[in-house]
């Protein structure tokens, strides 16, 4: 797919983020185009953050894991952000 930017063109991918939300894995049946897959990967990492945040706040320190697939529905790599807090005696 290309998208036109101003004066240029670009090529872009459109990939998908499934996110685990405790035993249930949420699948994004939309997607989002990226001209990368390391530009995917790091909007996948602030999306985990964000979640992460949002989980903190409730007191929920559980791992947020993202699968990032391609358009292919071939996997791309996993994201996971972790909290952990260690108490000290």
């Amino acid at each position: 797919m290309r998208r036109h930017i101003r004066w240029k063109e670009i090529d872009v991918a459109r990939y998908y983020f499934d996110v685990h939300d405790g035993a249930q894995l949420v699948r994004d049946e939309d997607g989002s185009d990226f001209e990368s897959a390391d530009a995917a990967v790091q909007a996948a990492a602030r999306s985990a953050a964000e979640i992460g945040q949002g989980r903190m706040a409730r007191g929920d320190f559980s791992d947020v894991v993202i699968d990032i697939r391609d358009a292919g529905n071939q996997p791309i790599c996993t994201v996971t952000a972790s909290m952990k807090i260690d108490w000290q005696p």
